[in-house]
């Protein structure tokens, strides 16, 4: 065997100095009846290694164990032996009660006792999975699962690179976040935006829809709407006045008090050409694109910028951001996080969020012969909780599946500002209504204004209630916000039928959705959207950064203190050195999925169980109040964008 192929199969484990009690002033350097000399240790930290490695169970066929060095503080060392100077007597020096060792047996107890396992337990038991991205975390947890029966434990994946690199930067993030208004764009949102504005966005009544009005107040028609990708938001401030105009600001260059937009690239396309099409603009240039139907109306297709079509494509998409905690009792299993992205919009713990009326599609509401649907938007939860739910779990690590199906749900407290909402389907428990005062208003939501909507009622005896994402609309934007965006302060529901309508769309226009679902369930953001740069950066599983996940593994090892052999040669590679690649850029890489999504996506349309459950209807285990259910498949679509006719009611509402 090659010194190459020894040091592959060598794995080092390290040793915390902080542990230990060793104490070099116990070493019998100048004893006067006996000449001690230090020595070579391998062979003692070969066999503690291999010692500590069986008791912790983390044994892997076909490597070698060594410790780094010996604990701090103890040295190895020879002399000659009393009764027979030509042999040579081992001694472990160090402990602090001078107490000596004379075999790596007897120093075993007090090593092991004084220091912790092996950080490397999971990573070299091969009945843990890995591959080149390195272990398969969530396997992990559904084995450790299964081992227990029941486990709440932090997420922390500290040799995956994603949750490595991103994971102290969301936790900041999303802190942030709860100090942010509602209606100010968020990074990664999917935005109804225009490079160009002279003038102020109202609402033409005999045009029956919003014209640019120029400071002569004469129209000049609609502006060039296209959708775009936030990229970088304005180091300052934005107040509800920004939404209608330019206001002063500190730095007024707009690099600093604007917007990056970039141009939304075609999803199902290799070109993403439109990415290098960006502008910095002020916020009145930016609009929700949830409602679309309100700014577009009543262009025709064909003039229509094409980022508007690709915008609609994933507006049935969603992707969990920020993986927090894993919580079960077996077989079933909730992966917690701090935020979901849900179509064009990211929603997080701390939002407002309205909710659409129970049962109501897209279908239904075009559907004028149907006259007891309900179409009222009164309904708001304020997120507690977001996460995975994972039924009937498997544990066995070649199985293609983590589970028998997958679910995202979201959890909150319910307000209304309906009084009768009792009389209408609710879908949570039916408790009688209960009128906030101003000051639990203000508890409530971590918005201003929020009494601007009228009295808020408490929904389900104020219990935490739980809703799948079909339910979920969009933020809830604070009134002053809504009323300079959509012009109107008489209900929340301004985008319920464009919202509605764009997902049934999405739903056939996106081809990466499994047959039989209705949504498309995206990894990373740019995954979702078909990005393949943000702020001129290569970004996602594609990006050329992922190309060398070894090396990237090896860098991940040797920073958390579990370093292999050959590890460090691995991590200082020169990439160009890597014959397999040759010249050039590499060929060109497709989005690939995470070990999570990839399992759930392997089984959709398939006719097993394995499945993002669409139909589910049970109650949520530690919930008093109830899951909301959830819409029927779509109807087939009547137009390719679809909008809806306007009627003479809804133009007063918009006035």
């Amino acid at each position: 065997m090659s010194s190459d192929e020894e040091n592959e199969n060598e794995v080092i484990l390290p040793v915390p100095d902080s542990m230990s009690d060793g104490d070099e002033t116990t070493w019998r350097l100048n004893d006067p009846q006996f000449q001690y000399r230090m020595i070579d240790d391998t062979r003692w930290r070969v066999a503690l290694a291999q010692m500590w490695i069986e008791k912790t169970g983390a044994v892997e066929t076909g490597k070698t164990y060594i410790l780094e060095k010996l604990p701090e503080g103890y040295g190895l060392f020879d002399r000659p032996r009393g009764s027979n100077p030509t042999e040579r007597d081992t001694f472990l020096f160090g402990h602090p009660s001078k107490f000596y060792f004379q075999s790596r047996i007897a120093f075993f107890p007090h090593f092991f006792w004084g220091l912790p396992p092996p950080k490397t337990i999971y990573e070299l038991n091969p009945k843990y999975p890995s591959d080149e991205e390195g272990p398969d975390y969530w396997r992990i947890h559904i084995m450790d699962l299964k081992e227990k029966g029941k486990v709440d434990e932090d997420i922390n994946h500290r040799l995956n690179m994603d949750w490595a690199v991103t994971h102290e930067q969301l936790a900041d993030y999303f802190v942030s976040l709860t100090l942010q208004a509602a209606f100010v764009p968020r990074r990664g949102e999917v935005v109804l935006w225009t490079p160009d504005l002279d003038g102020t966005l109202e609402y033409n009544t005999p045009a029956k829809c919003i014209q640019i009005k120029d400071k002569d107040g004469k129209w000049q028609g609609m502006p060039e709407w296209r959708a775009g990708i936030v990229t970088q938001v304005p180091e300052e401030e934005c107040n509800f006045m920004d939404i209608i105009q330019l206001t002063k600001k500190k730095n007024e260059l707009i690099t600093y008090s604007g917007f990056r937009v970039e141009t939304l690239v075609d999803p199902l396309s290799d070109d993403k050409v439109y990415s290098h099409q960006y502008k910095y603009v002020p916020l009145k240039q930016i609009k929700p694109f949830g409602a679309y139907e309100q700014f577009l109306w009543p262009l025709p297709r064909e003039k229509l910028h094409p980022s508007i079509e690709f915008a609609l494509t994933t507006m049935a998409s969603w992707s969990l951001l920020h993986y927090t905690k894993f919580k079960g009792d077996w077989p079933n299993a909730k992966i917690y996080c701090k935020g979901i992205w849900i179509g064009h919009e990211l929603l997080a713990i701390k939002d407002a969020v309205r909710l659409k009326p129970p049962g109501l599609t897209a279908e239904t509401m075009n559907d004028k012969s149907n006259t007891t649907k309900d179409e009222k938007v009164t309904d708001v939860m304020v997120i507690e909780q977001i996460w995975l739910s994972l039924e009937g779990c498997i544990a066995d690590p070649k199985d293609p599946q983590y589970a028998k199906s997958y679910q995202p749900y979201i959890a909150g407290k319910v307000y209304t500002v309906d009084p009768t909402r009792l009389n209408r389907p609710i879908g949570f428990d039916r408790d009688e209504l209960q009128r906030l005062t101003d000051n639990e208003v203000d508890d409530a939501f971590q918005y201003v204004g929020m009494q601007g909507y009228g009295p808020w009622y408490r929904i389900a005896g104020g219990r935490t209630c739980a809703v799948t994402k079909n339910m979920l609309l969009g933020r809830c934007y604070e009134p002053e916000a809504a009323y300079l965006h959509f012009g109107t302060f008489k209900g929340l529901g301004y985008d319920l039928h464009s919202m509605l309508s764009g997902r049934a769309f999405s739903a056939k226009a996106d081809a990466r959705t499994p047959e039989g679902v209705n949504w498309f369930w995206g990894d990373y953001r740019a995954e979702t959207l078909g990005l393949a740069t943000m702020n001129g950066v290569e970004v996602g599983p594609a990006a050329e950064q992922r190309e060398n996940m070894p090396r990237w593994q090896a860098i991940l090892r040797i920073l958390n203190d579990c370093m292999r052999g050959g590890d460090l040669k691995l991590a200082f590679k020169d990439p160009r050195d890597d014959e397999i690649r040759g010249p050039g850029r590499p060929p060109k890489k497709h989005f690939v999925a995470s070990k999570l999504v990839n399992t759930g996506l392997a089984g959709l349309g398939s006719k097993d169980e394995t499945s993002v459950d669409e139909e589910t209807e049970d109650s949520i285990e530690g919930l008093s109040g109830n899951v909301s259910e959830m819409d029927l498949p779509a109807g087939l679509l009547t137009a390719s964008i679809p909008f809806r006719e306007k009627d003479d009611a809804e133009v007063d509402d918009t006035e």
